[in-house]
């Protein structure tokens, strides 16, 4: 396992721990906000899985690996890249 994505666990569960010890003191939240916070979560993982995959690749072009065709996910996240999505 890499470092990188031992360090992304240990921070979304950090903000995920701080969440909800605070949670109890806030009033509940509207729709609008859980809407809001559900795009920025699935944009973070969107952004995670496009730098994920590019470091992968760009890791196997260094070690001198022979490239191995793209997974259907890997594709996918590469076009949704490509559209800036």
């Amino acid at each position: 396992m890499q470092a990188i994505t031992v360090l992304g666990l240990a921070l979304c569960l950090g903000v995920l721990f701080y969440r909800a010890r605070k949670a109890p003191k806030q009033a509940p939240s509207g729709m609008t906000r859980r809407f809001k916070t559900a795009h920025v979560l699935i944009g973070a993982l969107l952004a995670w899985l496009v730098i994920s995959m590019q470091l992968q690749h760009l890791n196997r072009g260094l070690s001198g690996e022979p490239q191995v065709p793209q997974s259907t996910w890997e594709r996918l996240i590469q076009a949704l890249s490509e559209w800036g999505i």
